[in-house]
């Protein structure tokens, strides 16, 4: 059993319940949950600072001048596309019925049209359109097995796309994003000829998020028709490629948002010191709950990289606003839903 299947196990075993979200995000879980817990949930956050603390002078990312702060307004979408990327683990077939995120003003009336779940390889999502913001929303859902790589540190890379010169990303990432590209793509391909005025946005949170990337720029090299229609919202997502990667995908003239809560340690990895690095831009909720825009540069050390290791929180990684499931999934493979 990985460091953190242990942690959560303990959780599933401490606090039997799951308390109903509230207004505050800092309130998600049951506060005894939280109290027992979290010493645990931090071993893995400890691992991974010891891994990091050697390697802590690469992370040299400059303060971005230019702050550029692209479509403050998209600000009202972060919780509306969380919510999108919650329902990942929560819809299962193409029904949109699952509680809490399919019944939101911001979500209700979409309609799913395809939905996958690949256990083999962890891939998992659905692709749906919504009428009346035209919009076909693709969202990927996290996986234990990337919990599993965060507590190993297996991040081996590969080269990829061919259409970017020196680019590479995590091996693991893409061997799930491949898993059901095809089909993915084919559906899309039929709403944009059934939808032509319609935005393709692409969401997901953890693993999720790092595949919207990779479906971001799949899309960008193999569609350059499509690239105007694209929006791009991660959360919780780790690094994917190194910087050939992430710098071409940065310049993309497309909406990119990705977002982290707080001291979320999961966009702390893979390390810097590994090769990896971030697309811009960061959206940050800071430790007080202000969401900061951190312009054009990806490792911006006046976002979340303006934190010591010390701080760095496993449990931040599951409390995203919007995102509304309960942690023990993890550990089960079955959602309990909070309702």
């Amino acid at each position: 059993m990985s460091i953190f299947s242990f942690i959560l196990a303990t959780m599933l075993a401490l606090a039997p319940a799951c308390a109903a979200p509230t207004s505050a995000p800092s309130k998600f879980l049951d506060e005894r949950l939280l109290g027992l817990a979290l010493p645990q949930m931090e071993e893995l956050a400890s691992r991974v600072r010891a891994v990091a603390a050697s390697s802590r002078a690469a992370n040299t990312g400059l303060i971005d001048t230019k702050n550029d702060q692209t479509d403050i307004a998209s600000s009202d979408n972060l919780y509306k596309y969380c919510e999108y990327a919650g329902a990942a683990y929560k819809v299962a077939g193409t029904a949109w019925d699952c509680p809490v995120n399919c019944n939101s003003t911001n979500t209700a009336g979409t309609v799913v049209d395809y939905h996958w779940s690949l256990k083999s390889i962890p891939s998992y999502g659905y692709v749906a359109h919504k009428d009346d913001t035209k919009e076909i929303i693709v969202s990927w859902r996290g996986s234990t097995v990337f919990m599993d790589w965060v507590a190993d540190f297996t991040f081996m890379s590969t080269s990829w796309p061919a259409q970017i010169d020196g680019a590479k990303v995590h091996l693991g990432f893409l061997s799930a994003y491949n898993a059901a590209a095809g089909k993915v793509k084919d559906v899309v391909a039929g709403l944009v000829q059934t939808y032509p005025d319609y935005r393709i946005v692409l969401t997901g949170h953890s693993l999720g998020g790092a595949q919207a990337v990779l479906a971001a720029v799949d899309i960008a090299t193999t569609r350059p028709e499509w690239i105007s229609r694209i929006e791009l919202y991660t959360f919780g997502q780790p690094r994917v490629g190194n910087s050939a990667f992430s710098n071409w995908l940065s310049k993309l003239p497309i909406p990119i948002f990705r977002t982290v809560y707080r001291s979320d340690i999961v966009p702390q990895v893979p390390l810097q010191a590994m090769g990896f690095q971030h697309q811009a831009q960061e959206v940050w909720y800071d430790l007080n709950m202000q969401t900061k825009f951190c312009g054009s540069n990806a490792e911006n050390l006046s976002c979340q990289n303006s934190l010591s290791m010390a701080k760095w929180s496993a449990l931040n990684h599951l409390q995203y606003p919007g995102l509304s499931f309960d942690p023990r999934y993890i550990i089960t493979g079955k959602l309990e839903v909070i309702t």
